[in-house]
């Protein structure tokens, strides 16, 4: 009887184990998935910015914003944005998340560059996890970095207006951030918070 009792323990035990991994596995966290930087901070918001782009005799690019939060359930309702809103989701996977965006190949200059499979489901394998909490976007000409959060420890290094960063910490007018280049290397530094703007839908 003891030994049966035992045994019921080690294998409930165990199935619990597996679902909490399950769960987590499957819960959506801050990282590169191929054309898609994700940052979901502690309380569940959700930032993304999607590029790719295609090169034959011309050169085509495919970009579009996002932002959503994390629900009870998923997938997770997001609003994602170029040169129009369009509504879609997102969910993790186990090996990464799927993007859907019924209507995402009319974001500016994605027609011929995204998957037709956005409308029903693109799934994105996890290139690396971040612990952004939130992703922003340069808005100064320039930006320098630093290497701590003050400007005598100013690098002859700098992100540009436009580019988008995780964002890892802020400290009293400053955010420590991290630069993904088209390459997928990583810079990090700190920035002054007054050159970095949040990602905002524009009105639909």
């Amino acid at each position: 009887m003891a030994m049966t009792t035992k045994a019921t323990r080690i294998v409930c035990g165990f199935s619990l184990l597996m679902t909490a991994f399950s769960s987590y596995a499957t819960t959506l966290q801050s990282g590169m998935y191929e054309g898609l930087l994700l940052a979901v901070s502690p309380t569940g918001n959700i930032t993304g910015y999607y590029s790719e782009s295609a090169e034959d005799s011309v050169k085509r690019t495919c970009t579009f914003f996002l932002t959503g939060h994390v629900s009870a359930q998923q997938p997770d309702k997001i609003t994602s944005w170029s040169s129009s809103v369009l509504p879609g989701y997102i969910a993790a996977n186990s090996t990464g998340v799927t993007l859907t965006l019924p209507d995402g190949q009319n974001h500016a200059g994605c027609m011929s560059v995204l998957m037709p499979e956005i409308a029903t489901g693109l799934e994105l394998e996890t290139t690396q996890q971040t612990r952004w909490q939130t992703l922003m976007q340069v808005s100064s000409p320039r930006a320098y970095l630093s290497n701590t959060p003050a400007a005598a420890t100013r690098r002859k290094a700098w992100i540009v207006k436009g580019d988008v960063v995780g964002v890892i910490q802020k400290q009293a007018g400053w955010t420590k951030v991290e630069f993904v280049n088209g390459s997928g290397k990583t810079t990090p530094g700190w920035v002054s918070s007054n050159d970095l703007q949040p990602l905002t839908p524009p009105a639909s």
